[in-house]
């Protein structure tokens, strides 16, 4: 549980110190999202329509999850809307229950009607059990659906996690500057 604190902590500084990015690092980070998308969208042919006919999308290009009993996650994204980066969001997720390991993964979150986006934005979601066996070097999962008007996909790019889990996974959205 310290750990988890401490690598939380690490992130929030490290989101304080976003400002005094070069030019050249921000370059880098669009790119990195922009790597993102398209990688879902080569994986999963699904996605590509889900990326143009969506009202708007969530992309985290990496989530870093660990756990041993109690677990965490936290990751960094953004958010589209038809394209366009409208605000910052952070993903945090705290477990309890039967898991060991650690993983890392990218997920795109699709809005399909404003409506949905609205709520997102306004009161965040909050989703509460689990269970995954995630191998390492996997693929693009299949599609989960939270509601019909929202698709979550999810990427592993590395690691092994084993769970059967209950928490709270919440999301923390930020209008653009």
């Amino acid at each position: 549980t310290v750990l988890i604190l401490l690598a939380l902590s690490a992130f929030s500084v490290l989101a304080l110190c976003e400002d005094r990015l070069t030019q050249e690092e921000k370059n880098e980070i669009n790119l990195n999202y922009n790597k993102t998308i398209k990688s879902f969208m080569q994986d999963n042919k699904a996605v590509i329509n889900l990326v143009y006919d969506s009202y708007a999308y969530v992309v985290f290009p990496s989530i870093g999850k660990g756990g041993l009993i109690v677990g965490g996650a936290y990751g960094e994204g953004r958010a589209y809307k038809k394209g366009f980066w409208v605000g910052d969001v952070i993903l945090k997720q705290y477990t309890f229950g039967l898991q060991a390991g650690g993983q890392r993964y990218s997920e795109i979150i699709f809005f399909k009607s404003e409506e949905s986006f609205k709520i997102f934005t306004k009161d965040g979601f909050e989703d509460s059990t689990q269970s995954s066996v995630v191998p390492i070097y996997s693929g693009v999962s299949s599609d989960v659906d939270f509601a019909k008007d929202i698709e979550v996909y999810t990427a592993s790019s590395m690691g092994l996690m084993l769970e059967a889990t209950t928490g709270a996974q919440n999301f923390i959205y930020t209008p653009k500057k």
